[in-house]
């Protein structure tokens, strides 16, 4: 198997990421077998308060006119930092269902 140093896993290692945020994929999104693969996007500034980590779903994202489910978007703050993770699985309703799960718990 070929080494990708831009990939630890199944989480793409091209931007830095927010506080916090490789532990819960790691423990949370990588397990799940539907998942092929987790890109976190550039993180922006934002007027959020606290330290916690706070991932909640986005929205489903489709390739071309709709046709094609590829994926969902998630949102991820800490502190005054926002951060967009793309994932690519073809039932996000699984993770719909584990982020649901936690936000229960907390």
């Amino acid at each position: 198997m070929a080494v990708n140093k831009y990939r630890k896993g199944k989480i793409m290692k091209k931007h830095s990421r927010i506080k916090n945020l490789d532990k819960f994929l790691e423990k949370f999104l990588e397990p799940i077998g539907s998942v092929k693969l987790i890109t976190p996007g550039a993180i922006k500034v934002g007027k959020g308060k606290g330290e916690n980590l706070r991932v909640t779903y986005g929205r489903e994202i489709y390739q071309g006119l709709g046709d094609i489910l590829v994926g969902c978007k998630l949102n991820a703050t800490s502190g005054n930092s926002n951060q967009e993770v793309f994932i690519s699985t073809n039932k996000p309703e699984e993770i719909k269902n584990v982020l649901d799960g936690l936000n229960e718990n907390n």
